[in-house]
């Protein structure tokens, strides 16, 4: 029979306790085994304490293969024994089961059978697992064996060198060999580390058998269902609970295990905030070489030359600028746990199991560590936390310690400080720190530039619980700090926690409203598609001060400096989904207008001509060169002085928001400012040719190459500017002799055409470089390399990302897809994707084109950039524009979306362009005041398309 759907299409089944009664003689077996060694022992003055069948099978030996069971039991019973009486006690249990099995046969349960039937007559494939050496033989004298197409137990784990359970390498091994992945699974278990395998293995459902008094646990270790038995599983049911799983794990970014060499890329991509702060997704108790970092939008200070610039290895030179460098804050929600005076953590040996889980609808992290102390001391400690999205100055943090197996003393302590403060955060001091009772105030200011900022925690504590209220304000919102983050702590009541989340999700839930695409059939999409919105939705504030830097508030790269990329790549997403905040990103550069002055004055220049990497005035804070911390090698950078194509972004941004939302106020006020500053600049920074003007010495997107000549981006996008400006002038009767200036230099400025191939060149002379082949391994990686040939690379026809392509997605009417075509099939093969700008890019253009194989390639590298880590550099922080760049992709060129006065329309040939797989897309999108809803589905089989 066919696969099914989407749903479940394989399944897994433990074998002692789920589907053969064996699980009781394997308990009666460790009875008698552990029985004998204890009564000897008692005999010699130990305690005699017999083996509970019951509790400690379920507890330390059930699911595991047979020494790891009697190391973990005699751990929990403080008993030490070599290694060769532990090996001598595993043979002695398997030889007492062999000698129960004789006597007593094999019984099993049939309503385990009866499911497992019922299963392969729907066409889904089976297989049995169990950490036995006696697995096979147990199920050929049962007679079962015909109905698993794949049986593994013990004897294939020690041969293959896998290990046992809670780790998950004996049911991937099953996965591998049914060649079904685990999304597309299920695993039956009834002993704990099953269940945790299972859940290490990332297989989309978990079923429980509880044979005793074991549900909570179960659930506790992560079972999706728990049952007594099987007759409570149908297939109707499984095939709910499945999809009601898929469901949920889109809404979700989970991490099982713990991986040192990660955990930085892991803090940047579990990162909570509400657009006001971000608070990165350290542990509760970082690591040492954590970058367990507080931001807040606007707080910046003089750089400083040990942090890095845009990659660990790229350093840049200190500034006097007092707004130079994003200010990373001490981290909030620090514990310090102990048991028995023995710290809980992860940079020792206490930490066994961890996993962490993002809830993208609620904007909450969640986290479960397990550790293990001396004498097996089993603890686990749950943790949740969120910045509210309702309340920009409000965290909220819930702790739940749990130990497992002891009632030893459990100390739990939170603070604010930071006990290694002046290495990890070199631009604040200390002003002052009060605890009071459970109440802690820390008060900091920012060195060069002066701010204050202040945190106020309130803990409410019961018996290994906790539940703590942050407050947060800083001298940007008022002129006490201080007062008002104490005032809002001591209006708050222990029932507010409860309220603050509460109000928290609503906000969540009316974003997810306006914001949310499903994407049917493919809840893997969605699930990447949420992640890139989420954190869009966590990088926009309502103070227009602010707009939002090149990786947000998540990490320390590019100094938390404003690029292109809020205009050109993250816009387009807010102005469909939520246009206020599209309208904040612009009003911020209203509000830098005087340093873009101050910037075109420099350059000898009229109006203005914004930064290429802006902060909090405008002016630009661009590093003149980087020096690669490896070798010391200075490499100048050119696109502070260069890169001013970002001048007439602003403005073709600035036109674009009044066109989407036809908000006249905000055309008339600043977007008029915007525009005709921009203008100006423009019209002063043009030189006149024998029939042209001509912008010369630029830095196009590509950025490989500096100082050229009629970069088309950059005319094509000042024309728009000096163009859009001189109507508006005329709309609204400004200085009409220079509106009629700006004009005739749109008219006349050279803007590269198609050749006779439909090829527009990048620049001039760019058709004559020298060719430069791309290794394959070498595309969609940072550019160090590149970087020590910056003067070969600048004669080589070889792009950092995409250039002329920026423009069929700008200007998506404005040529024909031969044109756009031709384009691709010239510029593609000569991209190394250096910047992570580019992939989404090229998956529009692709799309558009009907190049899907590529399309498909480039969209798929864009969505999993961040969570993959396919660039090697999220450890600084996520990528925000290749977000946005994976919305525009997915609207503008796989569905194809233009706007009239009804509203948005998909293409018509927007269902041909769906990804294999995708069944249909369905979104919301804002246009001139109100909220539509677009749907694009393929027609099912059979079905006449509309």
């Amino acid at each position: 029979m066919a696969v099914r759907g989407g749903w479940l299409q394989a399944a897994i089944f433990d074998m002692d306790g789920v589907i053969t009664r064996t699980d009781r003689l394997h308990a009666a077996a460790w009875k008698s085994t552990f029985d004998d060694m204890l009564r000897q022992r008692a005999e010699h003055g130990g305690t005699w304490q017999p083996f509970d069948e019951h509790a400690e099978y379920r507890a330390y030996v059930d699911g595991k293969p047979r020494q790891e069971g009697v190391r973990t039991f005699l751990r929990a019973r403080e008993i030490t024994l070599p290694e060769q009486e532990i090996a001598s006690l595993a043979e002695r249990k398997d030889a007492m089961f062999e000698q129960l099995l004789r006597e007593k046969g094999v019984q099993t349960y049939p309503s385990t059978l009866a499911l497992i039937e019922a299963l392969r007559a729907k066409g889904i494939k089976t297989a049995v697992v169990t950490s036995s050496r006696h697995g096979r033989e147990v199920l050929r004298s049962a007679k079962l064996i015909a109905l698993f197409d794949v049986c593994l137990d013990g004897n294939d784990l020690a041969a293959s060198g896998l290990k046992g359970k809670p780790n998950p390498d004996i049911f991937l091994r099953a996965a591998e060999l049914l060649e079904m992945p685990p999304r597309r699974m299920m695993v039956v278990e009834d002993a704990v580390a099953g269940v945790q395998a299972a859940r290490l293995g990332n297989f989309n459902l978990v079923v429980g058998i509880d044979r005793g008094g074991n549900a909570e646990a179960l659930a506790r270790a992560g079972a999706d269902i728990v049952v007594t038995d099987a007759a409570a599983l149908s297939i109707d049911r499984l095939d709910s609970a499945f999809r009601d799983r898929q469901e949920k794990a889109a809404w979700r970014i989970e991490q099982e295990g713990f991986d040192a060499a990660r955990e930085r890329q892991m803090e940047s991509l579990f990162l909570v905030g509400n657009g006001y702060l971000g608070v990165r997704g350290a542990l509760d108790t970082p690591l040492p070489g954590s970058q367990a970092d507080l931001f807040i939008a606007g707080l910046y200070d003089r750089k400083r030359a040990a942090l890095p610039y845009s990659e660990i290895e790229f350093l840049a030179p200190e500034r006097d600028d007092p707004y130079a460098e994003l200010v990373p804050l001490p981290f909030p929600f620090r514990l310090a746990i102990s048991v028995e005076d023995v710290a809980l953590d992860f940079s020792a040996n206490a930490g066994r199991e961890l996993r962490r889980s993002l809830d993208m609808r609620q904007g909450t992290l969640h986290t479960e560590a397990v550790y293990e102390t001396e004498g097996g001391r089993r603890t686990t400690v749950r943790t949740s936390r969120c910045a509210s999205l309702a309340n920009a100055h409000v965290l909220l943090q819930e702790v739940v310690i749990t130990p497992e197996n002891h009632w030893a003393t459990v100390s739990l302590d939170v603070a604010l400080i930071d006990p290694d403060m002046a290495a990890r955060h070199p631009h604040i001091e200390c002003i002052a720190h009060i605890a009071n009772g459970d109440m802690e105030l820390v008060h900091y200011a920012t060195r060069a530039s002066g701010f204050h900022i202040c945190l106020v925690s309130r803990v409410w504590r019961e018996t290994n619980s906790l539940r703590r209220i942050i407050s947060v304000f800083t001298s940007r919102d008022g002129v006490d700090p201080v007062a008002a983050a104490t005032a809002q702590a001591e209006a708050l009541r222990p029932d507010d926690f409860v309220r603050l989340l509460g109000e928290n999700g609503e906000t969540w839930a009316d974003f997810w409203f306006r914001a949310d695409v499903r994407v049917t059939g493919r809840a893997s999409v969605e699930q990447a598609l949420r992640f890139g919105s989420y954190h869009l939705r966590l990088a926009a504030s309502d103070d227009a001060r602010v707009s939002i830097g090149a990786r947000t508030l998540s990490g320390r790269a590019y100094e938390g400096h404003v690029f292109w990329d809020a205009e050109i790549f993250m816009l387009p997403f807010y102005l469909h989904t939520d246009p206020r905040r599209a309208r904040n990103l612009l009003l911020y550069r209203h509000h830098t207008l005087d340093g873009a002055r101050r910037r075109a004055r420099g350059f000898g220049c009229n109006g203005a001509c914004f930064a290429w990497e802006s902060t909090v005035t405008g002016d630009d804070v661009t590093p003149s060169h980087i020096t690669l911390k490896s070798t010391g090698k200075e490499i100048p950078i050119y696109t502070g002085r260069q890169q001013i194509h970002i001048t007439a972004d602003v403005a073709y941004a600035a036109w674009r928001y009044w066109e989407m939302s036809g908000d006249d106020d905000f055309l008339a006020g600043p977007g008029a400012d915007l525009l005709c500053e921009t203008a100006r600049f423009w019209a002063s920074r043009v030189v006149r040719g024998d029939r042209h003007y001509h912008i010369r010495g630029v830095v196009g997107p590509d950025e490989y190459h500096h100082s050229v000549n009629d970069n088309a981006y950059t005319n094509w996008m000042a024309r728009f500017n000096l163009d859009r400006a001189a109507v508006l002038a005329k709309q609204l009767g400004m200085n009409q002799s220079e509106a009629e200036e700006w004009t005739a230099i749109a008219q006349a400025l050279y803007v590269p055409p198609p050749n006779e191939h439909g090829v527009i060149e990048q620049f001039e002379g760019f058709f004559a470089l020298e060719d430069m082949a791309v290794p394959g391994e070498a595309r969609f990686k940072v550019p160090a390399g590149r970087l020590f040939e910056w003067e070969r690379i600048n004669h080589a026809k070889l792009l950092k990302q995409a250039d002329v392509l920026m423009l069929p997605l700008l200007f998506p009417d404005a040529f024909t897809d031969a044109v756009v075509a031709a384009n691709y099939r010239y510029y593609e093969p000569i991209t190394d994707h250096g910047s992570s700008l580019s992939p989404p890019v090229h998956a529009a253009i692709a799309a558009r084109i009907g190049a899907k194989a590529d399309a498909e390639r480039y969209l798929k590298q864009s969505l999993w950039l961040d969570l993959s880590d396919t660039m090697g550099n999220s450890t600084l922080g996520v990528h925000p524009a290749t977000m946005g760049g994976i919305w525009q992709a997915l609207v503008f060129g796989f569905l194809g979306v233009r706007f009239d006065d009804s509203g948005p329309r998909a293409d018509a040939a927007a269902t041909e362009r769906l990804p294999e797989g995708w069944e249909g897309v369905t979104l919301r999108l804002a246009h001139l005041g109100r909220t539509h809803t677009l749907e694009v589905r393929r027609p099912a089989k059979g079905e006449v398309p509309p």
